[in-house]
């Protein structure tokens, strides 16, 4: 082994997962590619996903998101577009999951998936600490990496267990 080589091997760091095993079967209206994809993603408890358009990227996110409210007997709050809260819940209703769109605080359910706009952030500062897990849909919103909004969400839910991000290849 050469000295490059040994210092390349002290600067590896092997992922570490902070998932767990899914609680109860993956949802069975899933196509079983996107089983394979939920199951990696609830292993991993932090991850993204970045796929194309009509992949199905909501029911995994979704399924995902019940997952972790099993598991944890908490609540998972997503962040999303304006427009696409209500095609969340619509989408949620077709896979037997229930996603309660939530547009003021005293509305979250702390023991289920949430939905609410990126611009109404603000809003939810109190029930943060009590998410155990979030998902940034549409989450080129970050792309900017000095932006105000990528800040705010990192730090806003450095203390989150579990933390999906989604968005459009």
């Amino acid at each position: 082994m050469t000295a490059y080589d040994s210092f390349l091997e002290k600067k590896f760091r092997k992922p570490r997962s902070h998932g767990f095993e899914p609680i109860e079967p993956v949802n069975p209206k899933l196509f079983d590619w996107q089983k394979l994809i939920v199951r990696w993603a609830i292993k991993q408890g932090r991850c993204a996903l970045f796929e194309d358009c009509g992949l199905g990227k909501t029911p995994q996110q979704l399924e995902w998101a019940r997952q972790v409210c099993l598991h944890t007997k908490g609540a998972v709050l997503i962040l999303a577009p304006l427009a696409v809260s209500d095609q969340t819940v619509l989408e949620g209703q077709k896979f037997g999951i229930e996603v309660k769109h939530v547009r003021r605080p005293e509305e979250f359910n702390r023991t289920g998936i949430n939905i609410t706009n990126y611009e109404r952030l603000d809003l939810f500062e109190s029930v943060i600490p009590e998410v155990a897990g979030v998902v940034l849909d549409e989450s080129s919103i970050l792309k900017a990496f000095m932006g105000k909004t990528r800040i705010r969400l990192t730090k806003a839910f450095e203390d989150t267990p579990y933390r999906m991000c989604l968005a459009t290849c």
